[in-house]
């Protein structure tokens, strides 16, 4: 069935208004947005990624595909595969290389060329910007994992971004909502990004904090912090900028066009402008997006021909960014993979991770729940929704209906008391929001039920601190909120499947 025409001619329309040959250098190519609100399923994006390469030769089309929190495709239809956090608990490299050939399987089956994926940093700070997103907070542990994303991913011929170079670890600041400030690097930050190049990864981006051992402007304006990646790691692909159009990003440097000069003078090759500005949320006037984008392009251009940015430079990042697209871009009339079977594929590679990074920190004695023919009392903590950076928090709540195969049961108000029918309770959330005492709502309301004859289950489906301060009974950290890792949960309540072993189970995390 071909997907609506209304929807292509608008891309075309993109195309031709936004690509204008001959003010971008050769080999740097144009931009261009495809929203979802235009490719509103896997058939439709295919289509229209086609579109663009037909008109425009090969190209390289970019998308926020990390699995777990933040997943540009979500599809009804698309599997979504656990994060970072999630390959982080399960531990395996194996794992994590086919996480990473099971989402370039699914871009390059829509035709689409570059993910902006994976996060390197360290999981250093509960409910940072990269909490969940991040490998560990080991840097053997996160290299490794981060290396074999890498293999995995570009071997499916879509490549790769170690992202927030020199590492955000041990920033407590949102960079969405304000520009973080590290004294130093931490202890091995550097060590997955190290790990990601050598693995052969194409892009890296820079991102926007401060380190001021390093410098004291923003790392991607900063010279020194491009010279360190250039320098001391090697790295010779494309560096990308943090996303400019992010107005924490760029109002510290001055403003959009500002601040990309100041990344590409510090020796940036590509500056990253979507998001805000290309849904048009800095003013609903049709076109904002695409004369602000055109404003940096005039002003890189006017840098060169007043001699404040070296045309050799510019030639050397053009070169790099041709030689990328060359690698993985997508070429008119390319032969793509079925999305049908790399869906299949993401399917059973999610259910594996989540099969191995499901975990039960307390009270994996109680598992199976024994309801003796009961009820077991589901409480779904609504999600507080405070990450700037998170798709996965719209993810539907499956927990219901794949528990309910198995039990009867029925829903438990918040502040509600546990019915007199019920075996069990079950709290449950995925990111809740703090209380004065620096614990989740979720993990009270676990704690308001516990100690009253009835077992008191706390999952969480987010971020594993969820958890910390609970007394429920058990405790089970699941890292995603997606379908493979609810059935695994399920299974385990269900009894379908046995409580991992840990090495030594805690009594509380």
């Amino acid at each position: 069935m071909m997907p609506p025409q209304l929807d292509l001619e608008v891309v075309r329309e993109q195309v031709e208004s936004l690509v204008r040959p001959g003010r971008v250098p050769s080999g740097a190519g144009g931009w261009l947005r495809i929203g979802k609100d235009l490719a509103h399923s896997p058939a439709l994006m295919k289509a229209a990624t086609g579109s663009v390469a037909a008109g425009a030769g090969r190209v390289l089309l970019s998308v926020n595909q990390e699995g777990g929190r933040l997943s540009a495709l979500d599809w009804p239809e698309a599997v979504q595969l656990p994060g970072a956090a999630a390959l982080g608990a399960a531990g395996s490299p194996e794992l994590a290389e086919q996480a990473g050939a099971a989402i370039g399987g699914q871009l390059r089956a829509v035709g689409l060329t570059w993910n902006l994926a994976p996060v390197c940093d360290l999981a250093t700070v509960v409910n940072s910007a990269v909490s969940g997103r991040a490998f560990s907070d080991q840097p053997a542990v996160a290299a490794r994992l981060a290396a074999a994303f890498v293999r995995g991913l570009q071997g499916a011929g879509v490549a790769g971004t170690a992202k927030h170079f020199p590492g955000l670890g041990g920033a407590a600041a949102d960079p969405h909502l304000q520009t973080p400030v590290l004294d130093r690097l931490l202890r091995g930050a550097l060590a997955p990004f190290e790990a990601a190049v050598e693995a052969g990864v194409a892009s890296v981006m820079v991102g926007s904090h401060i380190v001021r051992d390093l410098d004291t402007v923003p790392a991607l304006a900063s010279a020194q912090v491009v010279g360190l990646l250039r320098d001391r790691i090697g790295f010779e692909g494309v560096i990308v900028s943090e996303n400019l159009s992010i107005p924490a990003v760029c109002n510290p440097l001055g403003g959009l066009a500002t601040a990309a000069l100041a990344a590409v003078t510090a020796g940036v090759d590509m500056v990253m402008l979507d998001s805000e500005i290309s849904r048009g949320h800095h003013g609903a006037v049709p076109g904002t997006g695409a004369r602000r984008r055109s404003a940096v392009v005039d002003a890189l251009i006017d840098a060169v021909l007043g001699g404040r940015l070296d045309p050799a430079q510019v030639a050397r990042s053009a070169a790099r960014i041709a030689a990328m697209e060359g690698q993985f871009g997508l070429a008119p009339a390319a032969v793509l993979p079925a999305w049908g079977q790399a869906n299949e594929t993401a399917e059973q590679v999610a259910e594996a991770i989540a099969a191995a990074a499901v975990r039960v920190p307390c009270g994996g004695h109680l598992l199976p729940l024994d309801l003796h023919g009961r009820s077991v009392a589901l409480l779904r903590v609504p999600d507080a929704g405070e990450r700037k950076a998170d798709s996965a928090r719209h993810a539907p709540d499956l927990l219901p209906s794949l528990v309910g195969e198995h039990f009867p049961v029925g829903s438990l108000p918040l502040g509600g008391r546990i019915p007199a029918d019920a075996g069990a309770a079950v709290v449950y959330g995925y990111d809740t929001g703090r209380g004065p005492d620096g614990f989740s709502l979720a993990a009270a309301c676990a704690t308001g039920l516990a100690g009253r004859g009835v077992p008191v289950v706390q999952i969480a489906l987010g971020d594993a601190d969820e958890l910390t301060g609970s007394r429920a009974d058990v405790l089970i950290a699941a890292w995603s909120p997606h379908r493979a890792t609810a059935a695994a949960v399920a299974s385990l309540l269900t009894g379908r499947t046995a409580a991992p072993v840990l090495p030594a189970e805690r009594s509380r995390p």
